[in-house]
């Protein structure tokens, strides 16, 4: 007992000691770094206010990708079979696009960091012609999806009105209030396109399957499903 009891007036005098002669915090402090709390992780507001943590673990349920490289005819279900394994289904892809539907890149919503690591080494692997970065929760959020329901009917006269887009479209359930003619392209060059809303995925790849390639008034036009 008399050792213990002269152990802790040591202690105690050379902490009194340090701190009358004005010695570092660090020394004072120092027993704090040895506490249980100094293990503990990040807090989830702790981490947002820290900006060197990375973003995937603030929200370590779902990582955000974007894909570049998709050209105009490139498919969800394309992404799906090149990403296989990485746990992506169709609702977890979305397709950017310019004004005039130019493919811009591919937003993914992977389940996991390891599902969106898994992804990279895929692409790393045999996806030579893609590249895969990090995206976040607000591009993925902002992005309007498509669902296969929107098809661009390119190459109608410049003369071609709504009933005649209609006409040529007869048969499928389409929205006659959602054609809208845009220009694509720059000029000389650029072609007239009707964008048309199905009412469903399957009426417009219908309507794609049996309308490609047809005549509207005197103009052979092309479709294409927005994805």
């Amino acid at each position: 007992m008399s050792l213990l009891r002269n152990g802790i007036r040591s202690a105690f005098a050379l902490r009194s000691s340090a701190s009358r002669l004005g010695s570092p915090p660090f020394l004072l402090q120092s027993a704090n770094h040895f506490s249980t709390e100094a293990g503990r992780p990040l807090s989830p507001a702790s981490a947002l206010e820290n900006p060197s943590v990375d973003p995937f673990l603030q929200n370590p349920g779902t990582a955000y990708g974007k894909l570049f490289g998709n050209t105009r005819h490139t498919l969800k279900t394309d992404i799906i079979n090149m990403l296989e394994g990485c746990d992506l289904g169709l609702e977890d892809i979305k397709f950017n696009y310019t004004r005039g539907y130019g493919p811009v890149a591919v937003l993914l919503q992977f389940p996991s960091r390891q599902a969106y690591d898994n992804a990279f080494k895929v692409i790393a692997k045999k996806g030579r012609l893609y590249r895969l970065l990090m995206a976040n929760r607000s591009e993925w959020d902002l992005q309007q999806p498509f669902y296969g329901k929107t098809v661009l009917v390119q190459g109608v006269p410049p003369n071609a009105q709504l009933d005649d887009i209609e006409r040529f479209l007869s048969g499928f359930d389409f929205d006659s209030s959602s054609i809208q003619f845009i220009r694509q392209g720059m000029p000389p060059n650029s072609i007239r396109t009707a964008v048309v809303k199905f009412a469903s995925q399957v009426q417009a790849m219908n309507a794609l399957i049996s309308k490609n390639g047809g005549f509207c008034l005197n103009n052979r036009v092309v479709m294409r499903v927005i994805q």
